[in-house]
């Protein structure tokens, strides 16, 4: 029997892309598949070519059918043109896109990726997925008989060694959290800033349409900490904000959760795989923390 083994990688610029990368591993670990989960531009790029088990590639669109940046290094490497064109032969891959059909450029990313790997030799295990939020069901109403194809498909190549383990069994978790001594000199609060992020405050937020019009429009202005480092920003860039949940919202949460003693307490996150926990959130940080900049609690 060949080596039940899946590579996901993700493109994800706002979060997305991820979030379904990690749910289609979950439902390939049900099937008894390891599997392992990186950004595009983490993974070793020359292994592609070596890759003797099925990859699955995720990615969204961001600006105007523009791929996202944890994307863009591994985009401009298989464009390269002194790559074989039968350089990904051995390779079997899915693609998925997630995008809005509202849009002139609806999944470009998505698109070029399969067929550049197409172009390169690379057999597609199913048709590329289209993920469309326009859809009534959203994302899902692609995504799920997409998926419902490509297991069929996988498990006919790789039989079941035993059943399916069923949704009311939880995975192994990503990471382990320990309570750790208050007096140990930690950075509570403080993160790693990703390349191109900067950090700034909101000084204005000004309503640009009338009051009676349905869409609520706003012109937001911000002040960088750092006045010397200014964005070099062009038309159709995103910027993603990290907004914070409400202090009163909070504690309702941790109240509700019977988790207000331990609120304030030092904890030390574990990552058992390092993809898992973005490189902004601190490694050494509290539930307050988290549940006021990370967690959706709404």
């Amino acid at each position: 029997m060949s080596e039940r083994r899946l590579l996901i990688l993700y493109g994800s610029q706002t979060g997305y892309a991820k979030d379904t990368a990690y749910r289609i591993a979950r439902q390939a670990w049900r099937r008894h598949f390891s599997v392992s989960v990186q950004s595009m531009d983490q993974v070793d790029k020359w292994s592609i070519f070596t890759t003797t088990y099925p990859v699955i590639f995720v990615c969204s669109t961001t600006g105007q059918g523009e791929e996202p940046d944890n994307m863009k290094k591994f985009w401009r490497f298989i464009l390269r043109k002194t790559i074989p064109y039968d350089a990904l032969s051995g390779l079997k891959y899915a693609v998925f896109g997630l995008g809005d059909s509202s849009y002139q450029k609806f999944n470009f990313p998505a698109k070029r990726l399969s067929r550049r790997l197409q172009q390169l030799g690379g057999t597609p295990i199913v048709d590329r997925g289209d993920g469309d939020d326009q859809h009534y069901l959203g994302l899902d109403g692609a995504l799920d008989p997409w998926l419902e194809n490509l297991w069929a498909v996988l498990l006919d190549r790789y039989p079941l060694p035993k059943p399916i383990v069923p949704e009311s069994v939880a995975p192994d978790p990503s990471c382990d959290i320990d309570y750790i001594d208050e007096h140990i000199d930690t950075s509570v609060g403080k993160t790693e800033l990703i390349p191109g992020t900067h950090l700034a405050q909101l000084v204005k937020s000004d309503r640009m349409t009338a009051p009676d019009h349905f869409q609520d429009v706003h012109l937001f202005e911000f002040e960088l900490d750092d006045s010397t480092q200014i964005p070099q920003w062009s038309p159709g860039d995103c910027a993603v904000l990290r907004p914070e949940n409400l202090d009163s919202d909070v504690n309702d949460f941790l109240q509700q959760m019977h988790w207000t003693e331990h609120a304030d307490k030092l904890l030390q996150i574990k990552p058992r795989d390092e993809s898992i926990i973005p490189k902004w959130i601190p490694r050494c940080t509290t539930l307050r923390w988290l549940f006021t900049n990370y967690f959706d609690i709404m």
